[in-house]
């Protein structure tokens, strides 16, 4: 796709940070404001006719500008959207930290507190929005960040089903969006769409963190259908013995084939999952510079100073430099 080494006169290409069914995702620097940006091109639908592209510009445009009403500290902010060359665009908020597949791969399985930890943020993210009638649909490990400072960021509304009446969907019925490895057994068969379909996706993260194994898994990815419509998952206890019976009887209940049977809101997931959260640290700890990801940090020392990782703070001391 040749959009060129700068867009709209602004951002700077620097190199490709991600690729998917909707587009690709670039790092970028917003040359107006000196800031590193996430630029995310838009793939066209090929063999549309012009009133199609109209239409879909249209329709993209009108859902870009709904996300960027989304208003939480766990949401990569819109910042700007356009058309560059025929391609559409979208400018959002770089977050750096790391994803939640990576830090499961790291670790091979987390603590109780840590997936207590990632699991409330990911519940508060999707409160807020299912409240605005937003569905994210595609929730997964790599839409998952953990900034350095713990604070976790849901990324790509990208398929986003906006659920207000008489609204246009960016997609067309038939249309499957999301991954796979987290999608709910209404998505397989192209049902509609409500929150409760991203409860199941946080049901298999949960799972994921706390077992380092997906909910599901065959060599053939064609078999996924079939596990996700007619296999139970396994109890937690089996795979992880000292998982809590109450944690485990909310992820079985995530999981529940007929959305009917799941948590009615993500409120009540916060709420079950709050027990495991981390108790409130010595103040004093608050201002220790970190080495590492922390995602118990935010509960620790809730609203603390921003003390800085352990290599910024070993610059800043050194002979010359502000402290």
């Amino acid at each position: 796709m040749d959009i060129g080494p700068v867009i709209a006169k602004r951002y700077r290409i620097k190199h490709e940070i991600g690729s998917g069914g909707m587009g690709v995702v670039w790092l970028a620097h917003d040359e107006h404001l000196d800031r590193d940006v996430a630029l995310k091109t838009m793939n066209v639908t090929p063999g549309l006719t012009e009133d199609q592209r109209t239409r879909d510009a249209e329709r993209f445009q009108r859902e870009a500008r709904a996300a960027a009403r989304l208003d939480h500290t766990g949401i990569a902010t819109v910042y700007d959207l356009g058309e560059e060359k025929g391609t559409r665009f979208l400018v959002m908020q770089y977050v750096t930290g790391i994803d939640l597949e990576d830090r499961i791969a790291e670790q091979e399985r987390l603590s109780l507190q840590e997936t207590a930890s990632v699991g409330v943020q990911i519940a508060s993210v999707l409160g807020s929005v299912h409240a605005r009638d937003v569905v994210h649909r595609d929730l997964k490990c790599r839409n998952v960040v953990i900034r350095t400072d713990g604070v976790v960021k849901v990324l790509d509304f990208g398929v986003a089903a906006f659920l207000e009446p008489g609204t246009a969907k960016l997609t067309t019925t038939g249309e499957r969006p999301g991954s796979l490895e987290c999608m709910a057994p209404e998505q397989v068969l192209c049902k509609p769409v409500d929150h409760r379909t991203d409860l199941y996706a946080l049901g298999c993260l949960i799972h994921k963190m706390l077992t380092g194994d997906p909910v599901f898994e065959h060599r053939s990815e064609l078999m996924l259908p079939g596990l996700i419509l007619d296999s139970t998952p396994t109890p937690l206890r089996d795979l992880r013995p000292d998982t809590p019976s109450d944690l485990e009887a909310l992820v079985l209940q995530l999981l529940a084939k007929d959305p009917r049977d799941r948590p009615a809101h993500a409120g009540e997931v916060w709420q079950r999952l709050a027990p495991w959260l981390p108790e409130r640290g010595d103040p004093a700890a608050a201002l220790t510079p970190w080495a590492e990801v922390d995602p118990l940090r935010p509960f620790r020392h809730p609203m603390g100073p921003e003390a800085r990782p352990v290599r910024a703070w070993a610059n800043a001391r050194r002979p010359g430099r502000p402290r």
